[in-house]
């Protein structure tokens, strides 16, 4: 079985996060998004993998270059023209295989050995969902097939979210699919969207299966960058002791950062070589070489290189706007679009 990671998004939803820091690198819980994926790639007993990168993806190429359990091939998606188009452009690279096509933004917590041992038929993961139901890409069954998929439909009539994995046993009716969009210019929100192809899978009388995926994380924005950081530190964070400061589990900090007089945790993450002094800081994720001093943090995400000094930020969990500091104690019920309760985060550079 092969793979194809599509991680050529340039990441405005998570801007200025992203500037210099592609999409799939954005750190989560001590570790890049993109390391989730592979881990779980390499799981399954996949080690043929295609990524597709931007121009400017070099950072991606060094990183999955100094893995040896992968045999990683890239292709350059020049233009942003959509997941269907990253993975037309794989064609030549794929034979007539049974695939694995992942999303390079989405972090699974999902065992999905399944779909290797002996994938039969082509089957596209799915979670229910609430809130705003027109911001998801969504799927209607009858009788255990999927009989149709809507990217971002106006008028839903279904609550069975795609999830961005997708497992096919024959690559080649996919690739047809995808010929045809391209090939005719259809594009939808003027991108070639993998959904278009695969309803036209269904049209061809192919037969899609739904399954569930328990957990995933879209961390294409700070807010649920965030809320994945806060799950994955309950799941996998530890706790440690540093003479002079309060340390709160769960968190995440690099053995090589500096931490001085400072009360950190819970849900905190800081990166490698970074500073944190005489500052609280809690529900965070604190990028490489950053230098705090002197604040008190909630809800935040400080971004490589930063200096921040002296600045207070209070997000109440849950919160519609960022107003100017509160109690982040206090309960709020407010709801996020897709109807989770999230913490609306700020950012730093």
């Amino acid at each position: 079985m092969k793979a194809i990671i599509p991680v050529a998004g340039n990441g405005s939803r998570l801007r200025p996060v992203t500037l210099d820091t592609p999409k799939a690198m954005v750190p989560v819980a001590g570790k890049p998004v993109l390391e989730y994926l592979l881990d779980q790639v390499t799981g399954m007993g996949i080690r043929d993998v295609v990524l597709v990168i931007s121009p400017s993806g070099d950072a991606i190429r060094r990183f999955v270059d100094r893995r040896d359990d992968l045999e990683a091939r890239y292709v350059v998606q020049h233009e942003p023209l959509g997941i269907g188009h990253a993975v037309h452009l794989c064609g030549d690279l794929v034979d007539d295989e049974p695939l694995l096509v992942l999303l390079g933004d989405v972090i699974y917590l999902s065992d999905f050995a399944f779909l290797a041992g002996a994938p039969r038929g082509n089957a596209v993961g799915v979670k229910r969902v609430s809130g705003d139901l027109r911001r998801y890409g969504l799927v209607e069954t009858e009788g255990g097939r999927i009989t149709r998929l809507v990217e971002k439909p106006d008028h839903p009539v279904s609550d069975l979210a795609i999830a961005g994995i997708y497992s096919f046993s024959s690559s080649r009716p996919l690739m047809e699919g995808l010929e045809t969009l391209v090939g005719s210019g259809r594009r939808t929100r003027n991108e070639y969207q993998l959904t278009d192809a695969l309803q036209w899978m269904v049209e061809q009388g192919e037969h899609l299966y739904p399954f569930e995926v328990d957990e995933w994380y879209d961390c294409g924005t700070p807010d649920r960058l965030l809320e994945a950081n806060r799950r994955l530190l309950d799941l996998n964070g530890g706790r440690c002791d540093i003479p002079g400061s309060v340390i709160i589990p769960p968190v995440d900090i690099a053995s090589d950062a500096r931490v001085h007089r400072s009360v950190i945790g819970p849900h905190v993450a800081i990166s490698s070589r970074a500073s944190v002094a005489r500052t609280i800081v809690r529900d965070a994720t604190i990028g490489t070489h950053a230098r705090i001093e002197n604040c008190d943090l909630r809800g935040t995400i400080v971004t490589p290189h930063a200096v921040l000094a002296d600045t207070v930020r209070r997000v109440p969990v849950g919160l519609g706007s960022l107003p100017g500091p509160v109690d982040p104690d206090s309960p709020d019920n407010s709801d996020s679009p897709d109807g989770s309760k999230n913490a609306r985060c700020e950012v730093f550079v």
